[in-house]
């Protein structure tokens, strides 16, 4: 049954609401050992994920990386993570749920998949 016209309707989501999706722009980048990095601001807080893939994967950057996450406390701990890298854009998915994405600053050709485990800290 639909609400009377002259009921106005309040919805409130919290930030713990496990269907409200947050993101928070920055970067992600890898140097030639198989080492990455990324920062993203959130709050005024910068939360970086770092750590290091499952096999060699090519140098790249992503200066418009997107990080979408539900709720803060995922941005906690060591993560595993899968996803895919080229030829325009790569993506991290967190095991725990968030993810990682946006566009390549160089193309890379092929694309191939990729796994890994980073750490999150924040300051």
């Amino acid at each position: 049954m639909a609400p009377p016209r002259d009921v106005e309707q309040n919805i409130v989501l919290s930030s713990s609401d496990p269907s409200v999706l947050r993101s928070a722009t920055g970067y992600i980048s890898a140097n030639a050992l198989g080492r990455f990095e990324s920062t993203f601001m959130i709050d005024g807080l910068k939360y970086n994920f770092s750590g290091s893939f499952a096999s060699s994967v090519p140098p790249f950057e992503c200066h418009n990386a997107v990080l979408t996450f539900n709720d803060i406390s995922q941005l906690t701990s060591t993560r595993p993570f899968s996803g895919r890298i080229g030829p325009k854009t790569v993506k991290l998915d967190i095991q725990n749920g968030p993810n990682i994405e946006g566009p390549l600053n160089m193309p890379l050709d092929p694309g191939s998949s990729i796994s890994g485990s980073g750490v999150w800290t924040q300051n």
